[in-house]
């Protein structure tokens, strides 16, 4: 008898259920457990700064005898994600139920619309959705991948540097490493934003995996934060950005390698990023991930 009910304080039951399905299945049939951390301490708090409301009001959990079996969320605005523990895909259709009631938002014109994410391998979900009336965006993520087996060498241009939040301890001057690299057209922030402390405040953060190059001048001009979790032995890089000024010199790449090589040295065998749009995805190959999938949104309005 599978039940559903809301959210309450699941956190550490649904890292334990992620754990466990990546464990099962080697890949991201659902998200990593780092995924969830990172919407959990950081986008999470990003979205409330713009007037959402907490995440977990938009999270419904579905069980059989207490063992997670799927969960139905957003991540922001429109945007729902299912995780479904393999076997129980017949659970997809009430999953969807709930987030066209609960995570699907109005729209100019006084209707409500939803973006479901989907594998493009996910064929038994993507026939859902094609049968509920949902039909697939122009572009998605791609899934990319990487063992970490292999001996990285990160190399820089003359006067870059590779450093960590070990070394650069100016708070301010690291979320604006990453704010100029996602924002260049904005002013540096005067103030640390709560999402950038609560990240740094996640049980898996590590400040010798929270990245930077820098300048002979001082100033930081790529940045990323790499997710490590020694339960499943997985890396996941998220955010990753460098300034447009200091771009096509390799700093991303080498600034990846060295990620790579230290998740190497903690007993790390896989790495993941996700990719946006073919640009994103060629730099990514270019330091040796490759695609494995690809995660589709899935638009219907009603």
């Amino acid at each position: 008898m599978v039940t559903s009910r809301p959210y309450a304080n699941d956190y550490p039951a649904i890292m334990g259920f992620l754990r466990e399905i990546y464990l099962q299945t080697r890949t991201q049939h659902c998200w990593l457990p780092q995924r969830w951390e990172f919407a959990e301490h950081a986008v999470n708090y990003i979205n409330m700064a713009r007037g959402e409301e907490a995440w977990q009001r938009f999270i419904g959990i579905w069980e059989e005898h207490g063992r997670i079996v799927g969960i139905s969320h957003k991540e922001e605005a429109y945007n729902a994600f299912l995780q479904v523990r393999p076997g129980y895909d017949a659970l997809t259709d009430e999953m969807l139920d709930f987030a066209e009631a609960e995570i699907a938002m109005p729209t100019t014109d006084g209707r409500k619309r939803l973006n479901v994410w989907s594998l493009q391998s996910d064929t038994y979900r993507n026939e859902r959705l094609t049968s509920r009336g949902y039909t697939r965006g122009d572009d998605g993520d791609y899934c990319n991948a990487q063992p970490v087996s292999q001996t990285f060498i990160p190399r820089l241009p003359g006067g870059y540097s590779l450093i960590s939040a070990v070394e650069e301890t100016d708070v301010l001057r690291r979320i604006n490493a990453g704010h100029a690299g996602f924002h260049p057209e904005e002013e540096a922030l005067t103030e640390v934003p709560e999402h950038f402390t609560r990240m740094e405040q996640a049980p898996l953060f590590r400040p010798d995996l929270e990245l930077m190059t820098r300048h002979q001048d001082g100033t930081l001009t790529s940045f990323c934060v790499v997710w490590y979790d020694k339960m499943t032995k997985t890396g996941m890089f998220e955010p990753v950005a460098t300034h447009p000024s200091h771009r096509r010199l390799g700093l991303g790449k080498a600034m990846l390698l060295e990620g790579l090589r230290r998740l190497q040295t903690l007993g790390a065998e896989r790495a993941f990023v996700g990719s946006y749009g073919d640009d994103r995805r060629a730099f990514y190959h270019a330091a040796g991930f490759e695609t494995f999938d690809k995660d589709w949104y899935w638009t219907k309005e009603f």
